[in-house]
């Protein structure tokens, strides 16, 4: 998330011969100011992993040179392929572009590889391939990295200030999910994000679930939604870490640079759509967690979307920045609720868990 950089230990890789072929993809329209330090960066996260990488730039619908540019940069640790591409208009989104990438990225990793993806005006930290692969060398089918901004960004965007309550209820949130429903894929400290300037995927767990969805927008929230219908660990990971553009004037209507801009001009915007009311989300987790305990667990996945689908109660409604104080409240309460009780059974009745 955007207001939190908080480093975390990057998971050991195990001793292997051999690794799968990663291919990473990033959808480009009108990046030429951007792509540059975009794919430096990748370059020097391939040099710290053994494993064969290749970076798949598709450059679609341009009508400046990101493509030629691209095709100028040094990128020593991987090999660099350069695709220019015309969507036809109703796949010239962000959902339409970034299937696109990942199918071709797709195509080139092979049944047994890992397709990576990040956006054109991001920049991944050194130990970002290695944290994604990390995570998946560790059992996991699919991993949801962190995004922030560094300090420069940052400081050009004061109005983040007012949003730390959001961040804090965010952190509570994924802190209620693990105690409530907690999935030894997903330890704690993970997280509730998902971001397409961030995100790994194997091939096998991709194509099962017949790729990423050409939505319109949150292409990279319906993708881990996907994934964890269809059964599919999914790592919600503080280690892979991705610093964005501050920028307000995006290349996808009511994509991130436009939430930036909802923030800067109006205070009382809605919260990023991640969250919700606490008493939702406490309904919502206990539900699925009785029906993780009753279902097979090859079939919790469908079962469980059907249920959300079809229950008003479980609904997903919006915050509201006026409701963070009281919200945070209700969630730290219960977070100290389920502790004391999580301690009881574990035969101490004084001592809770580390929030």
């Amino acid at each position: 998330m955007w207001l939190a950089a908080d480093r975390v230990a990057v998971p050991a890789l195990p001793p292997r011969s051999a690794w799968p072929s990663i291919v990473i993809a990033v959808p480009a329209c009108n990046e030429r100011n951007d792509i540059g330090a975009c794919l430096a960066a990748l370059a020097a996260a391939a040099r710290r992993t053994a494993a064969p990488v290749t970076i798949v730039v598709n450059a679609n619908n341009c009508t400046d040179d990101t493509a030629a540019v691209a095709r100028r940069c040094e990128a020593r640790g991987a090999t660099l392929v350069i695709d220019e591409i015309t969507l036809p208009p109703v796949l010239a989104h962000a959902g339409g572009a970034r299937r696109h990438a990942m199918e071709r990225a797709a195509s080139l990793a092979g049944s047994d590889g890992i397709i990576m993806t990040t956006d054109a005006d991001s920049r991944v930290d050194a130990d970002w391939i290695v944290a994604n692969l990390a995570e998946i060398a560790g059992g996991a089918d699919a991993v949801a990295g962190m995004v922030t901004f560094d300090d420069n960004a940052r400081d050009l965007l004061p109005m983040l200030v007012g949003r730390a309550a959001e961040w804090r209820l965010a952190c509570l949130q994924a802190r209620i999910e693990h105690l409530l429903d907690p999935r030894a894929h997903d330890p704690w400290p993970r997280h509730i994000w998902a971001w397409g300037a961030s995100l790994a995927v194997t091939v096998k767990a991709y194509r099962a679930v017949g790729g990423l969805p050409a939505v319109p927008l949150a292409e990279d929230r319906a993708l881990a939604a996907a994934l964890e219908r269809g059964g599919f660990r999914l790592r919600r990971s503080h280690a892979p870490l991705v610093f964005t553009s501050p920028r307000r004037t995006g290349r996808a209507p009511g994509g991130f640079a436009d939430l930036l801009a909802s923030y800067a001009s109006d205070e009382t915007a809605p919260c990023d759509a991640a969250l919700e009311p606490t008493r939702v989300l406490l309904r919502r987790l206990t539900w699925r967690a009785r029906l993780r305990a009753a279902a097979a667990a090859d079939a919790f996945g469908e079962i469980w979307a059907a249920i959300e689908e079809a229950t008003p109660a479980l609904a997903r409604r919006r915050v509201r920045p006026v409701d963070l104080t009281a919200e945070i409240a209700s969630a730290e309460g219960l977070i100290a609720a389920l502790e004391r009780r999580a301690a009881r059974r574990a035969g101490n009745p004084v001592a809770g868990l580390a929030a």
